[in-house]
Protein backbone atom coordinates (compact mmCIF):
# COMPACT_ATOMS: atom_id res chain seq x y z
CA UNK A 1 0.00 0.00 0.00
CA UNK A 2 2.99 2.57 0.69
CA UNK A 3 4.59 2.23 -2.96
CA UNK A 4 0.73 2.53 -4.43
CA UNK A 5 0.22 5.59 -1.87
CA UNK A 6 3.34 7.38 -3.38
CA UNK A 7 3.15 6.65 -6.56
CA UNK A 8 -0.58 8.48 -6.76
CA UNK A 9 0.88 11.34 -4.38
CA UNK A 10 4.26 12.29 -6.75
CA UNK A 11 1.44 12.09 -10.06
CA UNK A 12 -1.07 14.48 -8.00
CA UNK A 13 2.06 16.93 -7.42
CA UNK A 14 3.00 16.93 -11.33
CA UNK A 15 -0.21 18.07 -12.26
CA UNK A 16 -0.74 20.64 -9.72
CA UNK A 17 2.71 21.95 -10.76
CA UNK A 18 1.85 21.91 -14.79
CA UNK A 19 -1.00 24.44 -14.02
CA UNK A 20 1.00 26.82 -13.29
CA UNK A 21 1.02 30.43 -15.76
CA UNK A 22 5.05 29.69 -16.97
CA UNK A 23 6.58 32.77 -18.18
CA UNK A 24 9.51 32.04 -21.39
CA UNK A 25 12.09 33.72 -23.06
CA UNK A 26 14.32 32.44 -25.56
CA UNK A 27 18.04 32.53 -25.62
CA UNK A 28 20.04 32.39 -28.96
CA UNK A 29 24.20 31.64 -29.34
CA UNK A 30 25.62 33.28 -32.52
CA UNK A 31 29.52 33.66 -33.91
CA UNK A 32 31.21 32.99 -36.87
CA UNK A 33 34.37 30.48 -37.79
CA UNK A 34 35.85 32.78 -40.30
CA UNK A 35 39.59 32.98 -40.73
CA UNK A 36 41.49 36.41 -40.58
CA UNK A 37 40.84 38.29 -43.52
CA UNK A 38 43.81 38.50 -46.14
CA UNK A 39 43.97 39.90 -49.29
CA UNK A 40 46.05 39.18 -52.52
CA UNK A 41 47.00 41.79 -55.01
CA UNK A 42 48.91 41.72 -58.20
CA UNK A 43 50.65 45.05 -59.21
CA UNK A 44 50.19 44.62 -62.57
CA UNK A 45 47.62 41.67 -63.47
CA UNK A 46 47.97 42.18 -67.80
CA UNK A 47 51.15 40.48 -69.08
CA UNK A 48 51.76 42.41 -72.53
CA UNK A 49 54.24 40.97 -75.02
CA UNK A 50 53.33 43.51 -77.53
CA UNK A 51 54.09 43.01 -81.06
CA UNK A 52 55.84 39.73 -82.20
CA UNK A 53 57.37 39.86 -85.15
CA UNK A 54 56.43 36.45 -87.27
CA UNK A 55 60.28 36.11 -88.69
CA UNK A 56 61.43 35.67 -85.21
CA UNK A 57 59.28 32.67 -84.59
CA UNK A 58 59.88 29.25 -85.87
CA UNK A 59 58.18 27.04 -88.31
CA UNK A 60 59.20 23.62 -87.09
CA UNK A 61 60.04 24.35 -83.71
CA UNK A 62 58.42 25.91 -80.51
CA UNK A 63 59.40 29.53 -79.64
CA UNK A 64 59.91 30.53 -76.08
CA UNK A 65 59.40 34.18 -75.48
CA UNK A 66 61.86 35.84 -72.60
CA UNK A 67 59.60 36.20 -69.04
CA UNK A 68 58.41 38.93 -67.64
CA UNK A 69 57.25 39.35 -64.19
CA UNK A 70 55.24 41.73 -61.74
CA UNK A 71 54.80 41.89 -58.09
CA UNK A 72 52.74 40.25 -55.84
CA UNK A 73 51.69 40.85 -52.39
CA UNK A 74 49.20 39.12 -49.89
CA UNK A 75 48.09 41.11 -46.15
CA UNK A 76 46.83 39.64 -43.87
CA UNK A 77 45.92 40.84 -40.02
CA UNK A 78 48.20 42.36 -38.37
CA UNK A 79 47.40 40.92 -34.68
CA UNK A 80 46.54 36.82 -36.07
CA UNK A 81 49.28 35.13 -38.56
CA UNK A 82 47.66 32.95 -41.24
CA UNK A 83 48.52 30.04 -43.19
CA UNK A 84 47.18 30.43 -47.10
CA UNK A 85 47.88 28.72 -50.06
CA UNK A 86 46.91 29.65 -54.00
CA UNK A 87 44.43 27.95 -56.37
CA UNK A 88 45.09 28.53 -59.71
CA UNK A 89 42.53 28.33 -62.70
CA UNK A 90 43.78 27.93 -66.13
CA UNK A 91 40.61 29.52 -68.17
CA UNK A 92 42.04 28.67 -71.40
CA UNK A 93 42.91 24.93 -71.00
CA UNK A 94 41.27 23.57 -73.82
CA UNK A 95 44.37 25.16 -76.05
CA UNK A 96 47.20 23.74 -73.86
CA UNK A 97 49.48 21.59 -76.16
CA UNK A 98 50.29 18.60 -74.89
CA UNK A 99 54.22 18.77 -73.54
CA UNK A 100 54.93 22.00 -74.70
CA UNK A 101 56.88 23.19 -71.24
CA UNK A 102 58.43 19.59 -70.90
CA UNK A 103 59.95 20.37 -74.42
CA UNK A 104 61.07 24.03 -73.34
CA UNK A 105 61.64 23.57 -69.04
CA UNK A 106 62.37 20.09 -68.81
CA UNK A 107 60.79 17.08 -67.49
CA UNK A 108 59.58 18.64 -64.50
CA UNK A 109 57.29 20.66 -66.43
CA UNK A 110 54.53 18.22 -67.05
CA UNK A 111 50.97 19.81 -68.38
CA UNK A 112 49.40 20.77 -64.71
CA UNK A 113 52.44 23.67 -65.37
CA UNK A 114 50.89 24.65 -68.56
CA UNK A 115 48.45 27.37 -68.97
CA UNK A 116 47.02 27.86 -72.71
CA UNK A 117 47.08 30.70 -74.49
CA UNK A 118 43.94 30.43 -76.48
CA UNK A 119 43.50 29.96 -80.00
CA UNK A 120 42.93 31.07 -83.34
CA UNK A 121 39.68 32.28 -85.63
CA UNK A 122 40.31 28.67 -86.91
CA UNK A 123 40.89 26.90 -83.65
CA UNK A 124 44.37 26.36 -83.81
CA UNK A 125 46.44 26.44 -80.77
CA UNK A 126 48.73 29.52 -80.50
CA UNK A 127 51.13 28.43 -77.58
CA UNK A 128 51.39 28.24 -73.70
CA UNK A 129 52.68 30.12 -70.83
CA UNK A 130 54.31 28.75 -67.71
CA UNK A 131 53.82 30.74 -63.73
CA UNK A 132 56.25 30.67 -61.37
CA UNK A 133 56.87 32.29 -57.78
CA UNK A 134 60.32 33.97 -57.32
CA UNK A 135 61.56 35.73 -54.92
CA UNK A 136 59.12 35.14 -52.05
CA UNK A 137 59.46 37.10 -48.69
CA UNK A 138 57.01 36.64 -45.53
CA UNK A 139 57.03 38.75 -42.60
CA UNK A 140 60.18 40.18 -43.64
CA UNK A 141 62.30 36.37 -43.75
CA UNK A 142 62.70 34.26 -47.30
CA UNK A 143 60.75 31.44 -48.00
CA UNK A 144 60.63 28.70 -50.37
CA UNK A 145 57.35 27.67 -52.58
CA UNK A 146 56.13 24.16 -52.47
CA UNK A 147 52.92 22.67 -54.37
CA UNK A 148 50.00 20.00 -53.27
CA UNK A 149 48.17 17.95 -55.52
CA UNK A 150 45.73 17.05 -53.26
CA UNK A 151 44.00 20.19 -52.02
CA UNK A 152 46.52 20.48 -49.52
CA UNK A 153 46.67 16.66 -47.65
CA UNK A 154 50.50 16.44 -48.61
CA UNK A 155 53.37 18.71 -49.37
CA UNK A 156 56.15 18.65 -51.63
CA UNK A 157 59.10 21.17 -52.47
CA UNK A 158 59.74 22.11 -55.94
CA UNK A 159 62.75 23.41 -57.29
CA UNK A 160 60.84 25.54 -59.78
CA UNK A 161 58.61 27.52 -58.08
CA UNK A 162 56.08 26.75 -60.73
CA UNK A 163 52.13 27.03 -59.83
CA UNK A 164 50.34 24.04 -61.12
CA UNK A 165 46.59 24.81 -62.05
CA UNK A 166 45.18 21.30 -61.99
CA UNK A 167 41.60 20.35 -59.97
CA UNK A 168 43.57 19.18 -56.96
CA UNK A 169 46.34 21.35 -57.06
CA UNK A 170 47.18 24.24 -54.37
CA UNK A 171 50.47 26.69 -54.21
CA UNK A 172 52.00 27.67 -50.63
CA UNK A 173 55.26 28.14 -48.77
CA UNK A 174 57.59 26.93 -46.50
CA UNK A 175 60.69 27.84 -44.56
CA UNK A 176 62.39 24.18 -44.73
CA UNK A 177 59.77 22.06 -42.94
CA UNK A 178 57.37 21.47 -46.02
CA UNK A 179 54.38 23.25 -43.49
CA UNK A 180 52.36 26.20 -45.04
CA UNK A 181 54.20 29.07 -42.95
CA UNK A 182 51.71 31.37 -40.70
CA UNK A 183 51.92 34.61 -41.88
CA UNK A 184 51.05 38.50 -42.07
CA UNK A 185 52.20 39.60 -44.87
CA UNK A 186 54.12 37.82 -48.03
CA UNK A 187 55.56 39.21 -51.37
CA UNK A 188 57.37 38.31 -54.27
CA UNK A 189 57.46 38.14 -58.01
CA UNK A 190 54.98 36.86 -60.24
CA UNK A 191 56.77 35.45 -63.67
CA UNK A 192 55.00 33.97 -66.84
CA UNK A 193 56.93 32.86 -69.34
CA UNK A 194 54.90 32.26 -72.25
CA UNK A 195 55.99 29.65 -75.86
CA UNK A 196 54.95 29.93 -79.07
CA UNK A 197 53.61 27.29 -81.50
CA UNK A 198 55.03 26.04 -84.21
CA UNK A 199 53.86 28.74 -87.23
CA UNK A 200 53.60 25.99 -89.28
CA UNK A 201 50.84 25.52 -86.81
CA UNK A 202 49.18 28.65 -87.36
CA UNK A 203 47.55 31.12 -90.34
CA UNK A 204 49.56 33.98 -89.88
CA UNK A 205 47.43 35.83 -92.84
CA UNK A 206 45.76 37.31 -90.39
CA UNK A 207 46.35 38.85 -86.57
CA UNK A 208 46.94 36.34 -83.83
CA UNK A 209 45.88 37.44 -80.57
CA UNK A 210 47.83 35.73 -77.40
CA UNK A 211 44.78 35.39 -75.12
CA UNK A 212 46.22 33.56 -71.73
CA UNK A 213 43.96 33.91 -68.93
CA UNK A 214 44.32 32.30 -65.84
CA UNK A 215 42.31 32.96 -62.55
CA UNK A 216 44.46 32.79 -58.76
CA UNK A 217 42.05 32.20 -55.71
CA UNK A 218 43.83 32.82 -52.81
CA UNK A 219 42.76 30.29 -50.17
CA UNK A 220 43.04 29.48 -46.60
CA UNK A 221 44.30 26.09 -44.90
Amino acid sequence: MRNKFCAVAVAGAFVAFAGFNVQAADLRVKGTIAPASCSFTITNSVIDYGRIDPNTLSATNYTKLGAKSTPYAIKCGSNVKTKVSLKAIDNRASSKIPNLMISQFGPNYVDRYQYGLGNTAKAQKIGGYVVHLRNSVADGKAVSVMGSNNNGGVWVPTSTEAVGNAATDLTSWHTGNFTPVSLNTLSGNLEVHAVINKTSELDLNSQVNLDGQATLELRYL
